[in-house]
């Protein structure tokens, strides 16, 4: 079974998760520092082969609604590029991963978070709901 990657979008910061080899479990990865979509669509690419992630999910930042916004779009840009190169990737709502990022990271004592932090915590609790979904077809 392959590796599965996370991917929480940002315009500046770009947070990510990996999944073990048996994909159960999420893990953070380092949060990438970002000039524009190439820019991460360069990045990303490489940390999914370099992990060997058969998948990628790409969070989609949806309104409380569940109306996809602005940002949503960016994300879908990244992921279509990203199944461009290649990678099979599908979408995640990832509405409020990171105000339950700072709320875990606030638990744990880390009130002021390094940037990134969040990002990559975000990107963790995205792969996991992927991976504990009775749907996911890991």
């Amino acid at each position: 079974m392959s590796r599965i990657l996370a991917v929480d979008w940002g315009t500046r910061r770009v947070g990510l998760a990996i999944s073990d080899e048996s994909a159960m479990l999420a893990r953070s990865l380092p949060t990438l520092s970002v000039r524009g979509i190439k820019d991460a669509v360069r990045q990303v690419d490489a940390v999914a082969r370099e992990s060997e992630a058969g998948t990628i999910v790409v969070g989609l930042p949806v309104h409380d609604s569940g109306a996809e916004s602005e940002s949503s779009a960016a994300a879908r840009r990244l992921g279509g590029a990203l199944a461009a190169r290649g990678h099979r990737v599908v979408y995640l709502d990832e509405r409020l991963s990171s105000e339950k990022a700072r709320e875990i990271l606030a638990d744990r004592g880390d009130t002021r978070p390094q940037p990134g932090r969040v990002d990559a915590v975000a990107a963790a609790l995205l792969l996991q709901e992927y991976l504990d979904a009775p749907s996911s077809s890991v």
